[in-house]
């Protein structure tokens, strides 16, 4: 069950990004969803929307951040620390979700990734 209250108290927190289990996003209201795999164009698209919905969403999913390699998972890492991404920049007051399958995947996550994580499940 994901914990709604943990997550929101990411809001405004920069380098910080909130864990949940797959499924649990769909409870997450407002938000934009890329899968982890999604190609560098793919992301810069979904950058370009964030930006221009800037009012109107709350946050930005990462799903599956746990079945891509590490080398895939350190451009999340500097999305998450530095909250930009070829030059566009995420607004402040979103919250960065990535998700797993489940607790034992937590161990798939990067070590330098995992650090700036909260997990809230």
């Amino acid at each position: 069950m994901v914990n709604i209250e943990l997550i929101e108290l990411q809001n405004g927190c920069m380098a910080t990004c909130v864990v949940i289990q797959n499924e649990d996003y769909a409870a997450l209201d407002s938000k934009m969803v890329i899968n982890a795999k999604t190609s560098d164009s793919e992301l810069l698209l979904a950058f370009k929307e964030i930006i221009m919905n800037n009012e109107q969403l709350n946050y930005f999913v990462i799903t599956e951040i746990d079945e891509i390699n590490y080398n895939l998972q350190d451009r999340y890492f500097h999305i998450v620390k530095d909250r930009e991404f070829c030059g566009y920049n995420l607004p402040k007051d979103i919250i960065i979700i990535l998700t797993v399958k489940d607790k034992e995947s937590l161990k798939k996550i990067t070590p330098e990734l995992y650090q700036l994580c909260v997990v809230a499940f």
